[in-house]
């Protein structure tokens, strides 16, 4: 994973702005993959920042998609450099071209009081095949090789048939995940690894639920998506090498876009990160024309 998130650091760019250079993986045939280009503009943020402060929320939007293997900048905009808090603005771009806009927060740590809500009961990850229906369903909507090799997962099976509980027009999964191999001991590292994890399967949770709608099928066969905007905010360190619960849930989906959102646990039941995403989603070969009523027909003059 640190070769995968490796930066360059490139100067200063216009303004003054510190700039770095990276290069993503495939998300799909011929787009970087979103949450790549988010994990390496965190780490360029945390570069600019006193050792001593740890991310504590990052908000991205996806502005274009890049091509996968070509190079990205990320211009750095400080914003504050408070007591206890530090702001930074990061902007991708790729051939002149701005593919994401993110501001991540940074803290120095604080004590005193802390709690998080329980960690729901799951099988342990050693009870889980590595290889099953279960894993080949998860890996077949992602072509990468690089994403592949650098994530291992074990989806949770039992919660209904096809491993995704609906619970009144909502669907939720869970899954346990981690970093294969080691990853470096800096904090930084692991968050940019975390948010590499967390765009994975955001948009598939959220289009489970508008499948059932449309008469089943596969979100590669019948649907195209796309992420529109991330959110992730980290509560506590964590080492991503290490397996993670991550559960998901998408409470609606409509208007053409869904709503995913999850929380990332330990093993031993520490809440560690929860993570939100707004995905766009457009049946293949579905009619363009407007087919809801107008807000403004629906409304009676007082």
């Amino acid at each position: 994973m640190d070769e995968l998130l490796q930066l360059t650091h490139a100067g200063t760019a216009y303004g003054g702005a510190p700039e770095f250079r990276g290069t993503c993986c495939a998300g799909g045939p011929d787009r970087a993959y979103g949450g790549h280009v988010v994990a390496q503009a965190l780490l360029a943020a945390h570069r600019t920042v006193d050792p001593v402060r740890y991310v504590n929320s990052l908000h991205a939007y996806f502005l274009s998609m890049g091509r996968p293997g070509a190079e990205v900048q990320y211009r750095v905009r400080i914003l504050r450099d408070g007591g206890t808090y530090a702001l930074r603005e990061v902007t991708a771009f790729q051939g002149g071209n701005a593919l994401l806009s993110l501001t991540a927060s940074f803290k120095k740590e604080e004590l005193g009081p802390d709690r998080h809500i329980a960690m729901p009961h799951v099988p342990t990850p050693e009870s889980i095949p590595a290889q099953s229906e279960s894993v080949d369903r998860f890996w077949s909507g992602i072509t990468s090789s690089a994403i592949r090799q650098a994530v291992q997962v074990r989806p949770i099976s039992g919660d209904s048939a096809d491993d995704d509980a609906d619970h009144g027009g909502g669907r939720d999964r869970r899954m346990w995940i981690r970093i294969a191999g080691e990853v470096s001991s800096d904090h930084g590292m692991h968050a940019a690894a975390l948010a590499f994890c967390s765009d994975l399967t955001l948009a598939r949770t959220a289009a489970l639920g508008h499948l059932d709608l449309i008469g089943g099928g596969s979100p590669s066969q019948k649907l195209f998506l796309t992420s529109l905007d991330h959110a992730v905010w980290f509560h506590r360190p964590c080492r991503t090498d290490e397996w993670l619960l991550f559960v998901q849930r998408s409470p609606t989906s409509g208007d053409g876009r869904g709503l995913s959102s999850g929380e990332f646990w330990t093993r031993t039941g520490v809440l560690v990160a929860t993570v939100t995403q707004e995905v766009l989603i457009r049946e293949k070969h579905a009619p363009t024309f407007e087919t809801r009523p107008k807000l403004a027909a629906t409304m009676q003059a007082g």
